[in-house]
């Protein structure tokens, strides 16, 4: 629930929530007992006005004054307690407050006064874009897509004798029935635009998270000797053990090949090699050519042949999954086809770029500006044009 709080209120923050996330927010706050307001109130403070927000003081101040003018009686029955807003500007009960009060309409109001946000990169102020969200669209065995990113909680479709479930950021598949001996296999694809990440249960009950610009497809009940999906991308599995029915993930022109274990697989085709990284159990890695067997904390890199490294930086590998950026060792334009990818935005490069690297991690949630204007230290200069990120020299 926790998580799901979180990305709800970013989403307000950065005024594109749906009125249905608006509602389940509104929902989540006044139902909730578990104590947890610091989290609460640390997730609140990103609409704490700032270079990005897309609120301005005087706004903030103005629906305050509403939310305790007309909702006292709203706050009293959620249980929480009202302040003079001028002694707590920020706090647990601003949080269900200010909800209530977009929930009811005033948020329409700051939403149509709202001013693109701006930046100053390099020379001058530009666009900015914002960091990507939660969301991904599910293509059913029919060819019906399914929109995920403001749906609630609930059930979204029925797939033969399964149940395809929303519940809180993750789909989930649930047996309704004994499937028919002659049903036939249904296949669905859960793919996640540029500026997107979505999770994943699939019916055996194994994790999956989907990076940006990423796919996969799998059967929405396994059957048979094997568990087989295929994806393209970016996706780190944590596969449920079964020692009778190996679980196989195809990249291309590469399989690997679990029993039940943690990994991850970058196989976006700009990224010039396929990576394999095992984090716990055991996997085998082929591409037509001799097998490869990891152990923990190695990778494998498969291009026209596989390649083992022995002490990648897991860190940096699992970085995109903990929200980060990890730019440690990265030179510009590997760098810059992950902020492509996360900000949905097209690279061009101008002129010649030098042979830089970089260093450090940064939070996946900064504005591409903030990002931008922490890697101008190198010879590197940027301007955003719209839907383009330009690099000159």
């Amino acid at each position: 629930m926790h998580e799901r709080l979180v990305y709800l209120l970013q989403q307000v923050s950065r005024a594109v929530a749906s009125e249905q996330e608006y509602g389940e927010l509104l929902e989540l706050i006044r139902t909730d007992r578990s104590g947890e307001t610091e989290n609460i109130i640390h997730a609140f403070h990103r609409l704490s006005p700032g270079d990005s927000a897309p609120y301005s003081p005087e706004e903030m101040e103005t629906l305050f004054a509403a939310i305790l003018r007309t909702d006292r009686e709203s706050l009293k029955a959620s249980d929480i307690p009202v302040k003079p807003i001028r002694q707590v500007r920020f706090g647990w009960w601003a949080a269900a407050a200010i909800i209530i009060c977009l929930c009811s309409g005033a948020y329409f109001l700051l939403r149509s006064n709202q001013k693109p946000p701006q930046q100053a990169v390099a020379n001058g102020p530009v666009n900015d874009a914002l960091p990507g969200r939660n969301g991904a669209i599910l293509t059913l065995s029919d060819g019906h897509k399914v929109l995920l990113d403001s749906m609630t909680n609930g059930v979204i479709a029925t797939q033969g004798n399964m149940e395809v479930k929303l519940q809180n950021g993750a789909v989930r598949y649930n047996k309704v029935a004994e499937a028919a001996a002659t049903s036939t296999i249904a296949y669905n694809t859960m793919s996640t635009p540029k500026g997107r990440q979505y999770q994943l249960v699939l019916p055996d009950g194994s994790k999956v998270w989907l990076n940006a610009a990423s796919s996969i497809t799998y059967p929405t009940a396994f059957s048979g000797n094997d568990r087989k999906v295929t994806i393209t991308g970016e996706a780190y599995f944590e596969v449920t053990n079964n020692k009778t029915r190996p679980f196989r993930v195809k990249a291309n022109d590469m399989e690997v090949e679990v029993l039940g274990t943690h990994f991850n697989i970058n196989s976006y085709s700009d990224e010039g090699s396929i990576k394999t990284t095992l984090l716990e159990g055991s996997v085998k890695v082929t591409n037509g050519s001799q097998p490869v067997f990891l152990r923990p904390g190695q990778q494998a890199q498969s291009a026209a042949r596989i390649n083992v490294v022995s002490n990648p930086d897991i860190e940096q590998v699992m970085a995109w999954k903990n929200g980060l950026f990890n730019f440690e060792g990265a030179d510009v334009k590997t760098v810059l086809r992950q902020l492509g990818r996360w900000y949905d935005v097209d690279v061009v490069f101008e002129g010649n770029i030098p042979d830089r690297k970089f260093g450090g991690e940064m939070s996946m949630d900064l504005n591409l500006s903030q990002v931008l204007k922490s890697l101008e230290k190198i010879e590197v200069k940027f301007r955003i044009e719209g839907k383009k990120l330009i690099v000159t020299p």
